[in-house]
């Protein structure tokens, strides 16, 4: 059974970055990064929000995009049936079946 929240740390680690980070994204890209709360106030985010954080991190840390021009792109994405950030999770998705297939082939 997958995990259905994972911890602002947990995050942080599987983008190798201060939870610092993911907190200022957050207020950053408000309305487009939302992570529930739970009694304590401790952030949990679902595998929607990492869909959007991985699609944020690629825009800003892989494009050199800034926050501002990050966040033009995610708002184009309004009108499409399919976002970006659904995109890149369905490429890493596909880059990880092409890796397993091609070590399994030789």
């Amino acid at each position: 059974m997958e995990k259905k929240y994972f911890t602002i740390r947990e995050v942080a680690r599987r983008f190798a970055v201060a939870p610092s980070l993911i907190r200022f994204w957050e207020k950053e890209f408000s309305g487009i990064l939302q992570p529930t709360k739970n009694s304590t106030g401790a952030r949990r985010y679902k595998e929607e929000d990492i869909t959007q954080l991985r699609y944020i991190y690629t825009l800003v840390k892989e494009n050199g995009y800034s926050l501002a021009g990050a966040r033009k792109m995610i708002q184009k994405r309004t009108g499409t049936s399919i976002t970006p950030a659904e995109v890149f999770e369905r490429l890493y998705a596909l880059r990880a079946f092409l890796v397993t297939l091609k070590e399994s082939i030789g």
